[in-house]
């Protein structure tokens, strides 16, 4: 049954053609979002560590969820988990534990080298003990198919944690339209201008509208510089170069 689920999970990415990190475990929200109705892009939730919020992540398949490469570095306390709670502050509910997860192979961990747009490989693979149900996972660009957007382009994001960068609260589910400033091969950035992701949205998803629907086309990364405000943009790591590594990864069921 796990063999067939990922089967399915790779014919689906072939036919639909964190915050931003300061450091791998800082967790807030979409400064300037709003919240999100819990019917909303049911899709995203959060990846923590026990009960506390390490990232967002997004389910692709129903045991399979895509987050950024740095929320995947080992935790010193805890076991990884995933929920669809959209409100930590009555606590985690229905958590569910991870069978295996993968990060990126050629992942690099620095993040003061990378205070622009590079190619820094920040995604990672989440597999769950068990499917979540009644939730249909987001579909993301096919491997050689990327979805087509532009500088000034708006696209929707949806992460948790903090409402401002310098205060706390229980992780939330947000949500935002940002824009896109610039565009790499592997990587893009937003504006400076709110709303913007901030730490702990690490992982968040971005989408874009095509006309056979809604494609997951970025996760969030890291900040742009190296401001601790969140005021000076993001950067996205693209889904579509690592498209290919995601279909493979899915069906690594090996802890």
């Amino acid at each position: 049954m796990m063999a067939h689920r990922s089967s399915i999970l790779a014919l689906a990415i072939i036919a639909s053609a964190c915050s931003v990190e300061r450091t791998a475990t800082t967790s807030q929200a979409i400064i300037g979002g709003e919240t999100s109705d819990p019917s909303e892009f049911p899709a995203t939730g959060m990846l923590v560590v026990g009960n506390e919020l390490r990232c967002t992540a997004t389910l692709i398949a129903p045991d399979v969820a895509l987050t950024a490469g740095h929320c995947l570095e080992a935790p010193m306390y805890g076991d990884f988990g995933f929920t669809l709670d959209t409100d930590a502050a009555d606590g985690i509910a229905d958590r569910i534990p991870l069978k295996a997860y993968h990060q990126h192979p050629d992942f690099n961990g620095s993040v003061d080298d990378f205070v622009d747009l590079a190619t820094r490989n920040d995604i990672g693979l989440i597999i769950l003990e068990r499917p979540v149900e009644n939730v249909v996972p987001e579909p993301i660009d096919a491997p050689g198919l990327p979805t087509l957007f532009d500088t000034g382009s708006q696209l929707a994001m949806w992460g948790y944690g903090r409402i401002t960068w310098h205060t706390g609260s229980f992780a939330l589910k947000r949500d935002a339209e940002v824009m896109i400033d610039r565009i790499e091969d592997h990587e893009f950035a937003t504006t400076a201008n709110d709303p913007q992701p901030c730490n702990g949205d690490s992982g968040a998803p971005l989408f874009a509208d095509t006309p056979t629907g809604r494609r997951l086309v970025g996760v969030v990364s890291r900040a742009m510089g190296r401001s601790e405000r969140c005021d000076t943009g993001a950067i996205i790591t693209r889904v579509e170069p690592y498209a290919q590594w995601i279909v493979e990864s899915s069906l690594d069921r090996d802890p």
